[in-house]
């Protein structure tokens, strides 16, 4: 799993702390952190906004995933260059941002760089003199947390037997075509109340506990849960 967040809020961390940017408002985007003055400047502005995440290719251990940082440097036009003015052009403050993070080293986490295109204006901020730039991570770890085994089916004589693999799993199945869904956990959010735990949001997925009758034209459904784990292959399957 990619912490998302705290790839952010360590971007933000490194801008906030790059001695070339000291008189810049540097935004937060998730936090909404909002500053008017910094160090007794104004004028300029960096907005950290929310990470893309974006891959390329399937991989068997999970997507191997790049995580897109993207930046705006604001320069509200001559305000910038009063006595109060930060005294910095958006396309400074791009090339600063640029200087403090290509190639960057975040423990634990990944390496930032530049590539391709990775500037231009930013026309979503009509009267101010804006530009967006994109950094790159590739995380050290992009790995999918493990699934379940497959569930397997055995018919005969129209007695359904279920099995899976997995130590410690529990299988739903379904008869109806519907999803198997974990009816301990999936519950309807609208049908919980002080009164009640609330509904499966599928009550016709059944809990595997011994063999079971099928019929002819039946549409048999089934997945294995387990603790800290990924379901595995949903089993779809027609009886004849």
């Amino acid at each position: 799993m990619i912490d998302l967040i705290q790839i952010q809020n360590d971007v933000f961390g490194l801008l906030m702390s790059a001695p070339q940017l000291a008189v810049v408002n540097i935004v937060n985007e998730r936090k909404f952190i909002m500053q008017t003055l910094r160090n007794g400047k104004s004028g300029c502005g960096i907005l950290v906004e929310q990470p893309d995440v974006i891959t390329d290719s399937p991989n068997v251990t999970g997507p191997p995933q790049s995580v897109q940082l993207s930046f705006v440097c604001f320069q509200n036009g001559d305000a910038a260059f009063t006595d109060m003015g930060s005294g910095l052009f958006a396309e400074q403050m791009e090339q600063f941002v640029i200087d403090a993070l290509h190639l960057q080293n975040i423990g634990g986490l990944g390496s930032l760089v530049v590539r391709g295109n990775f500037s231009s204006p930013a026309r979503d901020y009509p009267g101010i003199n804006a530009r967006r730039m994109r950094v790159s991570m590739t995380p050290f770890n992009t790995n999918q947390t493990q699934r379940t085994a497959p569930v397997v089916a055995t018919v005969a004589a129209y007695i359904c037997t279920l099995t899976c693999s997995t130590a410690g799993a529990v299988i739903y199945y379904t008869l109806d075509g519907s999803f198997p869904g974990n009816t301990s956990v999936a519950i309807d959010p609208l049908s919980v109340s002080v009164a009640s735990p609330g509904t499966p949001i599928n009550p016709n997925s059944i809990l595997y506990t011994a063999p079971f009758a099928v019929a002819s034209g039946q549409v048999l459904r089934a997945a294995a849960y387990a603790p800290a784990m990924n379901p595995g292959q949903i089993l779809f399957q027609s009886i004849q």
